[in-house]
């Protein structure tokens, strides 16, 4: 309907210039022949006519100008119509302009295009161009038996009307112009209509696309007017299309980036080539709408240019990866920064102190005790105490310090632009005071204090790691110290970090009373099955509480300061225990005995060592020591040192649960050891798991290229054993083999299987 409405007003503004130019004529022709000595030669009856047709023309082309909607409705054929009508009125005029002589015939050819543009049927517009044949026949038949008055033309001759032959060969050269020119124009218009419907159906394709794309799609005019918004834009911004072609595209831009879009504008319409870029928009509710994509300009010829711009909304991604950074960058119990961000700001913090000459100070704050309030009263008693806590710490500072917590109990603090170590000493005292007052968690009333170690940049180092460690040192210090106080790093503490003398009644009286044992479980070659080495293992007898596993008192011991003496004993019986079973026939094997951090620490390890051998009677290379692979990498350079001295004395190195900690292909190099023992957390899974499989196979690998030897801990089924032997494990250990057995059943395990250790 709306398509016959379009073709329709064509036609009219069409008509309204030819009636124009037929005015333009007639006006001209009068003025001429009524000034010439023909004078005008039309009747008034046919003067009427003529002005009657032309009227008639211009009142139906009104009708049609100004009530278009309703003749539409009201008149099915309403086109076919009007071009019957204009054929009638053409055979008007050319009646009163001559009839067989008038030159008017060629507006048939005219309503026969008019009607090949408004008639889609081919067969309709060539029965059109046939009635305006008929039309003009049967006027010239009408003339020539004067049933209509002939109008006398000048110049023309009279007769002519009545000569059969002239009447005929002009009626077919009308005729067959009129049906040729149907055909023609029909073709034609056959053709265009099939290319329009083509390009139509392709924008409607491209307008489909565009409003059902899932990207925002939007074209503007240099000046920033809103030409086209797609559905995706007008959903996600809350405007509807009469409101975006309202606005002006930089307004909807936020204030931050909106001079930034009209630079790039500018750039993309002087001809540059713009990479993708970033923006926000401000939706209708006024929520920013982050987005990212790309613009192009569109130069048609002698019309103005047109940005178009496609992108999509990543707002949600946006606030995902702030999520993650902050994952990544926070603790979630407490929202402090976490190891990652507090080691950035450390940085910072020191490059600024090298800048403006200050100091910083590292402060390592542990809780005391609060393993015991987290164990007695629950983790999510424990998890409160530790946000109320951090409240409190952050309180005492000021805001362009940091507090972190990096785990656990302990927390780190940075403070810039320090005058005095006496500016330190009194934040740290703020910090016990401000713990020191009762918390409040639920019905319980808990009191807590803590434990303060400080590092100084730049007097205690460049090191980010080695301010940490250092901090964390004094704060060792500080708890051997008595807790709740605030202790500086010194160079004695590296030595003495471990001698926290902190009494715990039962583990000093179960040495005293000798209720530790030692139980021995073997080392196998994978090869050749031989047992090669007898591990120590301690056992706690509690007389109340029976058999205690060592992951409940080692940590204690630990924390207490007894794992040196306890680490002495054990040494010694193990060593002792070995020079035994070689008296008594047994095969010459190893024992392997665990040294803590702590021990490894000690000034006194080699002597005290080098004072076990030569009491036992037991030679060096019958002695190994397991030492952790975080023990060792807490300071690299002291572990070489005391490994070389270690080595020096013949004494067999293994580097225990290797895999757990930071050491690398470069320190191993460095380090006198013989032996990587590979944590039980890797071959537990070595069949099911390809991440274990892959991180057991490199360090058998990296042992290998070092030409060390490669023991697995915690083997427990055939499939580990087999993995481990096909990927040139040296030795294996677990209770696939044997559990941990006293020393009296390490004999009879020894002569039952004659030195070699079954599977099973």
């Amino acid at each position: 309907m709306e398509e016959i409405k379009a073709r329709t007003l064509i036609v009219v503004n069409t008509r309204w210039i030819l009636l124009s130019f037929i005015g333009l004529y007639c006006l001209l022709a009068g003025s001429f022949f009524y000034f010439s000595r023909f004078g005008l030669f039309l009747s008034p009856s046919q003067q009427v006519l003529l002005f009657g047709t032309l009227a008639a023309v211009v009142c139906y082309n009104l009708l049609l100008q100004f009530y278009l909607d309703r003749l539409v409705c009201c008149f099915r054929f309403l086109n076919l119509f009007q071009i019957v009508l204009d054929l009638f009125l053409v055979t008007v005029l050319i009646h009163t302009s001559g009839g067989a002589a008038s030159w008017f015939w060629p507006v048939y050819l005219i309503v026969t295009i008019e009607a090949s543009f408004l008639i889609e049927e081919r067969r309709e517009v060539w029965l059109v161009g046939g009635f305006g044949g008929v039309l003009y026949g049967a006027m010239l038949v009408l003339e020539h038996f004067n049933v209509l008055s002939n109008v006398r033309m000048p110049f023309v001759d009279p007769e002519l009307r009545h000569d059969h032959l002239y009447l005929v060969l002009t009626w077919l050269w009308v005729s067959l112009l009129n049906a040729a020119m149907a055909a023609i124009a029909a073709f034609f218009m056959t053709v265009i209509r099939r290319e329009t419907d083509a390009v139509r159906e392709g924008e409607e394709r491209l307008a489909n696309f565009l409003d059902t794309a899932n990207d925002l799609i939007l074209s503007i005019t240099p000046d920033g007017r809103l030409l086209y918004v797609n559905e995706a834009w007008q959903r996600t911004l809350g405007y509807t299309a009469v409101e975006a072609g309202a606005a002006s595209f930089f307004e909807i831009v936020h204030p931050d980036c909106r001079e930034q879009c009209r630079v790039e504008v500018q750039r993309l319409l002087s001809g540059d080539t713009l990479s993708p870029m970033e923006a926000v928009f401000t939706a209708k509710d006024g929520r920013p709408v982050i987005v990212e994509g790309s613009m192009t300009c569109a130069h048609g010829e002698g019309e103005a240019p047109v940005v178009w711009s496609i992108c999509r909304d990543i707002t949600e991604r946006k606030q995902t990866e702030e999520q993650l950074y902050r994952l990544a960058h926070h603790d979630t119990l407490t929202g402090l920064p976490n190891r990652i961000l507090f080691l950035d700001r450390l940085q910072q913090a020191k490059a600024l102190a090298n800048r403006y000459r200050h100091q910083v100070a590292v402060l390592f704050l542990d809780l005391d005790r609060f393993k015991i309030i987290n164990d007695t009263l629950g983790h999510p008693v424990g998890d409160r105490l530790l946000q109320q806590v951090s409240h409190r710490i952050v309180g005492c500072v000021r805001e362009v310090d940091t507090v972190a917590r990096i785990g656990g109990d302990e927390f780190t603090i940075v403070l810039v632009n320090i005058d005095t170590s006496e500016d330190v000493r009194r934040m740290g005292q703020k910090i016990l005071k401000t713990l020191s007052a009762p918390f409040i968690i639920d019905t319980y009333e808990l009191f807590v204090t803590a434990s303060i170690g400080v590092s100084l940049f730049p007097a205690d180092g460049e090191s980010l790691d080695h301010l940490v460690k250092k901090a964390d040192i004094a704060m060792y210090h500080a708890k051997g110290e008595g807790r709740n106080n605030v202790q500086f790093y010194s160079p004695q503490m590296d030595e003495n970090a471990d001698k926290r003398l902190l009494l715990e009644t039962s583990l000093r009286k179960a040495l005293d009373n000798r209720e530790f044992r030692v139980y021995y479980q073997p080392k196998v070659d994978i090869v050749s099955r031989t047992i090669t080495a007898m591990e120590a293992l301690i056992r706690w007898e509690h007389p109340l509480l029976g058999l205690v596993a060592p992951g409940e008192f080692i940590p204690l011991a630990e924390e207490t300061g007894l794992i040196i003496p306890i680490g002495e004993w054990v040494l010694r019986t193990a060593c002792h225990q070995n020079r035994e079973w070689i008296q008594q026939g047994l095969p010459p094997m190893r024992v392997a005995v665990n040294l803590s951090g702590y021990q490894f620490q000690q000034k006194t390890l080699l002597e005290t060592i080098r004072g076990i051998l030569d009491e036992t009677g037991l030679t060096a290379d019958f002695l190994e020591l397991e030492i952790t692979e975080s023990v060792i990498m807490q300071n690299p350079d002291f572990a070489v040192s005391v490994l070389n001295q270690l080595r020096d004395l013949g004494v067999h190195i293994s580097i225990d649960d290797f895999g757990t900690g930071y050491s690398s292909l470069a320190h191993l190099k460095r380090f006198s050891v013989n032996t990587l023992k590979i944590d039980k957390s890797f071959v537990r899974d070595v069949e099911i798991d390809s991440a274990d499989a892959a991180i057991a196979t490199a360090i058998i690998a990296m042992g290998n290229s070092l030409n060390l030897k490669v023991i697995a801990e915690g083997v427990e089924t055939e499939g580990q054993l087999s993995f481990l032997s096909d990927n040139k494990c040296d030795e294996v250990q677990g209770f696939l083999f044997s559990t941990p057995m006293p020393p009296d059943r390490v004999i009879e395990f020894m002569r039952e299987h004659g030195g070699l250790a079954k599977a099973g």
